[in-house]
């Protein structure tokens, strides 16, 4: 998705070709070459080597030299991810951020000086960016580059659209920056798992910046919210941070709340003893809301419809946390926010039956929920959380799926050398179990791989697959597994709602 809203056709072009640049490095080929495997015109893939070629010379410092008078040779210098992020940090989208971010008295002709565009070519290329942020109730004011909506979700789109493009790498330089990151961490590194490692420096480098540049061009929070995070709320700390920025001590609260709101607005429970656990059971015990309502009925429907009966949630802390912190976040704002997990391609969960029973029922439940009053807000929030928790928690109920281990029945010739390459990549599959076949018995097996179709009994009613030793191979035991798993999947009786 980041792609699609960052990088324009010629971009994607260029990193699909450099991919197979990078595939046959130090491999000398023809443009044909490249033209055949990637169904481009001859003069398109000339035109795009010339591009990448200016990309990479921009990158090194130094010439690069990929169309050779006898053909396309690419000594690789520039990783695939490398390149990557070069392109979505060129981009004017991304620019745009950036501009927004750390240069807030630019408008659009300011920008369109600085990056040599027309103020046409801006808007037009900014306008998915722009799309997105309205998902959100954020607009975006392409001629004053403003953006205006709810402040807290605005900060947090601002940090995962940034984030995921650059990591918070080569970010422009804060004048007279005030910022002590090393104090603050200590401050908050109870309540940030790791906070001290390289990546988490670089995240609450990122988020502190934005925080900063926000409230020091005139973007404050100015309420608090009717629900209180779990994590305690320091105005002192905060004072310590904005200094004389902001001198309202209602202002001041709202902003030490929103510090706090941060720390649980990702599912970052990673240890079984982690501190904030001990926070977390304390609030439960002692504050009543939608939040921790919410929390409990999710949890305990969860564990009655999908875990056998002696689960406990005392036995998966880390889960337990990463619900809490998903459905708080959510209860919170009230409204949906960006995630860094709904930008990128989560698509492995897509051919996991475990994962559509959960996503199905969940949006069930949390459909039933928001009709109840004081959670019509959850209304449009379904989608999302629905997703989030499905994909947290396939593994742990996967897991429980011991009934679903797929019973195959071989019938093959007997012939040793044949069969057993065969049947060792059946038995390696941790989900299968290979059982004897006995005739007219189709009740002790859920499928049947044969060697030949004249193999199979006519009477079989069950999946079955023809594996033929004449045939591809390794295509037969990429067939073989995915009907295997299909099985697999099926398995079972669907929980309904």
């Amino acid at each position: 998705m980041l792609e699609a809203m960052m990088l324009e056709d010629t971009a994607k072009r260029k990193l699909t070709l450099f991919k197979l640049l990078a595939t046959f490095s130090n491999q000398q080929h023809s443009i044909n070459f490249f033209e055949k495997r990637l169904d481009y015109s001859y003069s398109r893939v000339v035109y795009l080597l010339e591009l990448i070629q200016q990309d990479l010379s921009k990158i090194t410092d130094e010439e690069v030299k990929i169309l050779q008078v006898d053909g396309v040779r690419y000594k690789q210098t520039i990783t695939y991810d490398s390149y990557y992020q070069y392109l979505i940090t060129q981009s004017i989208p991304y620019q745009l951020l950036i501009s927004i971010l750390f240069h807030p008295n630019d408008d659009l002709t300011q920008f369109c000086q600085k990056h040599y565009q027309s103020r046409t070519t801006v808007v037009r290329k900014s306008k998915l960016l722009s799309d997105y942020f309205k998902e959100f109730n954020i607009k975006l004011n392409t001629s004053k580059l403003s953006l205006y909506g709810d402040e807290r979700i605005v900060r947090i789109t601002l940090y995962t659209l940034i984030w995921l493009a650059s990591q918070g790498t080569n970010l422009p330089k804060i004048d007279n920056n005030p910022i002590d990151y090393i104090e603050i961490t200590k401050v908050i590194s109870p309540y940030f798992p790791d906070s001290f490692s390289y990546s988490a420096d670089k995240q609450i480098t990122l988020i502190l910046d934005i925080i900063y540049l926000r409230v020091k061009s005139g973007h404050l929070v100015t309420e608090k919210t009717m629900i209180a995070p779990y994590i305690p709320t320091s105005p002192a700390y905060a004072k310590i941070f904005f200094g004389d920025l902001i001198k309202e001590t209602d202002i001041l609260e709202a902003e030490a709340q929103y510090a706090a709101y941060l720390l649980i607005a990702t599912p970052n429970f990673f240890r079984n003893n982690d501190h904030r656990l001990t926070l977390l059971s304390d609030y439960l015990k002692n504050q009543t809301n939608s939040a921790t309502k919410l929390l409990e009925e999710f949890c305990a429907v969860f564990k009655q419809e999908f875990m056998p009966s002696d689960f406990s949630w005392e036995d998966a802390p880390i889960l337990f946390g990463n619900i809490a912190n998903i459905i708080f976040s959510t209860t919170i704002s009230e409204k949906p926010f960006p995630t860094l997990f709904h930008l990128i391609n989560h698509s492995s969960y897509s051919k996991n039956e475990y994962y559509y029973q959960l996503l199905t029922y969940f949006k069930a439940l949390f459909h039933k929920i928001s009709k109840r009053k004081n959670f019509g807000w959850l209304k449009e929030n379904i989608e999302q959380l629905s997703d989030t928790l499905a994909a947290l928690l396939v593994p742990l109920y996967e897991s429980y799926q011991v009934n679903k281990i797929v019973r195959i029945a071989l019938i093959a010739e007997s012939n040793y050398l044949l069969i057993q390459p065969l049947k060792q990549f059946i038995e390696e599959l941790p989900f299968v179990q290979l059982v004897a076949y006995s005739h007219g018995k189709f009740s002790s097996f859920d499928f049947v791989v044969a060697t030949s179709s004249y193999l199979i009994p006519e009477e079989c009613h069950v999946p079955t697959f023809v594996f033929r030793f004449s045939a591809d191979n390794d295509e037969q035991y990429i067939g073989l597994y995915q009907a295997i798993k299909a099985v697999h999947n099926q398995k079972g009786v669907d929980p309904t709602y």
